[in-house]
């Protein structure tokens, strides 16, 4: 039988729509004996009236919300981890700001970073065959080569476009706490 991989900590998987964040976070958690995924976009959409979500206008508010969900996506992970079960945060993280802002809510645990990191074209191919209500209905690629400048070298760029979902959790699993501390 497989060795169990660390449950400590807890583990952000980030990348651009299409990199696989949505379908790779629950099968990572699904490896551990007691895990929790937690989305970001379900955390976000609990604002049912007033949402402003990403690059919406007011830009200042948009901004104010996605701070409260990292705020509240680490809560929930604080809650989890402090009850022995390894939270698994998926959401995109696009700047230091938002990341320096969620490892300090989330210390001093360990943090573990991992950023899905296909190229391009593949994050777009795979939104492009999404079902309408799922797709990302903006070009993204300004924010894909922001993500790559401003957080270069922080954590674990795992280019996915040559595996599968669940090739991509395993080695998560079994090599984020190696490859992916904060």
């Amino acid at each position: 039988m497989p060795q169990r991989p660390r449950s400590t900590g807890c583990l952000i998987i980030s990348g651009m729509p299409g990199s696989g964040k949505s379908t790779v976070s629950p099968l990572v958690a699904a490896h551990h004996d007691r895990a929790a995924h937690i989305s970001g976009d379900v955390l976000s959409y609990m604002v049912v009236r007033g949402r402003v979500g990403f690059l919406g206008e007011p830009a200042e508010e948009s901004r104010r919300q996605a701070l409260l969900c990292a705020r509240n996506m680490c809560a929930l992970a604080d809650n989890f981890a402090q009850n022995d079960i390894f939270p698994v945060i998926e959401h995109t993280i696009a700047d230091r700001e938002m990341l320096d802002a969620m490892v300090g809510w989330l210390r001093p645990r360990p943090v573990l970073f991992v950023v899905l990191a296909p190229p391009l074209a593949v994050c777009r191919e795979r939104n492009a065959g999404r079902p309408a209500r799922s797709r990302v209905h903006f070009d993204f690629g300004p924010q894909y080569r922001e993500m790559r400048e401003r957080l270069a070298g922080t954590g674990w760029w795992l280019d996915t476009s040559a595996q599968t979902p669940r090739e991509t959790a395993a080695a998560i699993a079994s090599q984020a706490h190696e490859r992916a501390a904060l």
